[in-house]
């Protein structure tokens, strides 16, 4: 999806009327993005023990947000923030590292740095710098949009870029956690050396 993101971020017709322009290589990706949002909002539903209600926000708002993309509403919007995806890559390699027990192994950092620095700059910075955007560009519209339309892409943004900052506060302190858990693990070694050698 990121690779047809490029595509339609670099569409000249969409990016001079990112608003209303709509282009059907946009659509075609949006519909297996729909398909994709559908699938989770169903497996979490599923799972809502598990997962919770953030993770059904995020499916139930996303969904919404792309389905009003065939309006056509912010279709270049939409190619921009499916940018995001970056992040779940590395997330989906961090989680099956650990599936596999392999927490100690030098790839498992290496992702974890990439993890969080995708997050950081896909996700918080120009995931900030997108929001902004879209609230100054449907604000001055030269064509009326439906207020329900303008009114759930508001409500929409606002929910998951709130996730997005509580998602990355909780990938921050587990590093620190897991950072610390590091230090106390490497004491331990030490103190039991130095018991070793006292004996």
């Amino acid at each position: 999806m990121v690779t047809h993101s490029l595509v339609i971020i670099a569409n000249v017709k969409l990016r001079a009327n990112p608003v209303h322009g709509s282009d059907p290589v946009a659509e075609s990706a949006f519909t297996v993005t729909l398909g994709y949002f559908l699938w989770d909002m169903v497996n979490t539903y599923k799972n809502i023990d598990i997962d919770g209600w953030g993770y059904m926000a995020h499916a139930i708002m996303s969904f919404g947000v792309y389905l009003f993309s065939y309006s056509p509403l912010l279709q270049y919007y939409g190619a921009c923030f499916m940018m995001f995806e970056i992040s779940t890559l590395f997330l989906n390699i961090h989680n099956s590292l650990e599936d596999l027990g392999l927490q100690e192994a030098i790839l498992y950092y290496i992702n974890a740095m990439a993890l969080v620095s995708s997050f950081f700059f896909a996700r918080i910075v120009y995931g900030t710098i997108l929001s902004v955007n879209v609230w100054r560009d449907l604000a001055n519209s030269p064509i009326p949009i439906s207020p329900i339309a303008t009114n759930f892409v508001r409500l929409a943004n606002i929910v998951l870029m709130s996730l997005s900052y509580y998602w990355f506060s909780v990938i921050i302190m587990t590093a620190k956690r897991n950072a610390l858990d590091a230090d106390l693990i490497r004491a331990l070694d030490e103190m039991d050396k130095h018991e070793v050698k006292t004996e």
